[in-house]
This record gives C-alpha cells, structure tokens and sequence, in this order.
C-alpha cells in the first residue's frame, strides 16, 4: 500500500495531467522533478485506480438511443448517426447513411418516392449501388418556386433513377394550383396521370420532415404566407408538404385541396416510409411525425435522438 502522501501526489499528478490537461513536462517542472518520473507516478495511479480509463465507443450509445426509441414508437428500425466532430458534415454522414440502407434494400421491380429537402438531396448525390436495379422513380409533390436545387424534385429523380439504372417518371406541375379542380383535372391528365397512380401502390417513399415554426435561416418551399394558417392552428411540421399536428393529427388548411402531391392516406399505404430529419431545432417536429404512424423507418442525428427520447 502507498503512504497517505504518495496517495496524495499520485491523485494530485492525475488531476493536473487529466483534469486540467497539463503536460508531463509541466507538471515536472512545477514539482521540481524529472518527466520519467511524472510518467511513473502516473502508470501507478492508473495500476491503483486511482485513475480509470473508459473506451465508449459512440456508435453503442447510438444503438441504444435507437432501440430506447423503438421501444417508445412502433417502428420497423430506427437509425441513430453519432454526432461528427464537425457539425457541418453532420447532414452528410446522415444522408450517406441512408444512402448506403437504400443500397441494401431495393430490389428489382420496386417503385420509389421521393420527396424535397437539403438531406434527401444529399441522399441523392451519396448513391453509389454496386449493380443495377430495375426500380421505377417517381417525384411525391410538385415543383417549389424555390430555386434551391434540393426543391428541383424532378432533378432528384432524374439523378436517383440512372444511380440504379432506373426508370424515372417525372410530375410538371407547381406544387399548388389555383383551385381544387384545376388540381383534379390536372391529375387525370395523361401528363401527369402516371405519376398520381403510382403514389397508391409505393414500395418506399423517402422523406424528410419539416418543422414549424420554421428556424431562423430555414427555407418555406411552401411560401411563408401560406405557411401562416397552419401554425395558427397549431401545425408542428410537414411531410411532403403535408402538415400535422403535435398529436400527429393533420392540420388541413384550404391550402391542401390545391396542392398537387400525394396524401398521407396515399403515403400510409407504402410498405417503407424512411424519414430523415437532423438538427434539435426539429426535435417537436419528429415526435409528431412519428404520432401519425406514417413512418416505418427514422433516421436521426445523436443530439436530435436524445431530445427526441426526452421529449416522448
């Protein structure tokens, strides 16, 4: 056994080198004493426990947040993407991600939609799938007036279909009309028809969701006017331009009667719906995308999955 005041230099020693990240050399020269024998006191701390040195690997805890959230939400997987040390490749490491589960998941013969936003948009660009795969693509909304390139949804698909060697169907319309029967009409337009009769029978959709009250620096595809009355009654966020409640009830404005896209009812009957969101800024929103039983398969961030557990 050491002496009381061996004891206290080796905790002393640890302190500085661990606590209050002092080199071996500086804690030596404030001591009067050589760097050896500051690295001697130091392995014997660690042999004593005085010092106790923990490996976690991150991805673990990710795999914890994602079953603690299974557990709360019926789900078929839930994928938790450990926070990068740079936060702005955050988005990336999301998006390749859920590039590389598409990879692994789609099989001839199956029909995708996908919707708008900077993730799926990146999601697009990581696809790089070993061998072709006879999938037919197909847009989920019209066109936003935004000109951001991950609103240009009939680009994305262009881009998802030939990553596969795919066929791409494409939807010429603007995202909202001037009335309901415009909107009809339009719709059972031999334009526009292959497309809206796909939306009933989609083997997976991709998806991000949308938060409201939008952040600070956030896009409205939608247009902020027309974002007003879902928030006065009470929308938290958006698939597809679909908006819902913190109940996960859809908030119906006028507005949803003229916008050219797939329903929620249309979207509840694919047999995937993965949806991506990153950031804490949508932590309400997720929550309450995932109370209208749409999804089937999240994919989050590490920080977003915590608020998520803590929110539920």
């Amino acid at each position: 056994m050491e002496s009381n005041s061996t004891l206290s230099t080796l905790v002393y020693i640890a302190r500085q080198y661990y606590d209050e990240n002092m080199s071996q050399q500086e804690i030596a020269d404030q001591l009067g004493v050589s760097r050896s024998l500051i690295a001697l006191y130091l392995k014997r701390a660690r042999e004593q426990s005085i010092v106790r040195i923990e490996i976690v690997n991150p991805q673990d805890q990710c795999e914890d947040l994602a079953l603690e959230i299974q557990d709360r939400i019926t789900l078929k997987s839930v994928h938790v993407i450990p926070k990068p040390s740079n936060p702005e490749i955050a988005q990336r490491s999301l998006a390749g991600t859920v590039a590389r589960y598409l990879e692994n998941i789609l099989v001839d013969g199956d029909l995708v939609g996908l919707g708008w936003g900077r993730t799926i948009s990146e999601v697009v660009k990581l696809l790089a799938p070993s061998k072709p795969r006879r999938i037919e693509v197909v847009p989920l909304l019209g066109e936003s007036s935004f000109t951001g390139s991950y609103t240009q949804l009939n680009q994305l698909v262009l881009n998802f279909s030939q990553c596969f060697n795919g066929t791409p169907y494409f939807l010429f319309a603007p995202l909202i009309v001037g009335s309901y029967e415009l909107r009809e009409a339009f719709l059972q337009d031999e334009i526009a028809r292959p497309v809206a009769e796909r939306w009933n029978h989609l083997d997976v959709a991709c998806v991000g969701i949308g938060a409201l009250p939008p952040a600070p620096g956030q896009i409205i595809y939608m247009g902020e006017e027309k974002v007003k009355g879902y928030i006065e009654k009470g929308a938290q966020g958006d698939i597809v331009a679909r908006y819902f409640d913190y109940a996960g009830q859809q908030v119906i404005t006028d507005i949803d009667e003229r916008i050219i896209g797939i329903d929620l009812e249309q979207l509840r009957k694919a047999k995937k719906v993965i949806a991506v969101a990153e950031g804490l800024f949508k932590t309400k929103s997720v929550v309450s995308a995932l109370r209208t039983s749409l999804i089937t398969d999240l994919f989050v961030d590490e920080e977003l999955a915590s608020a998520i557990l803590t929110e539920l």
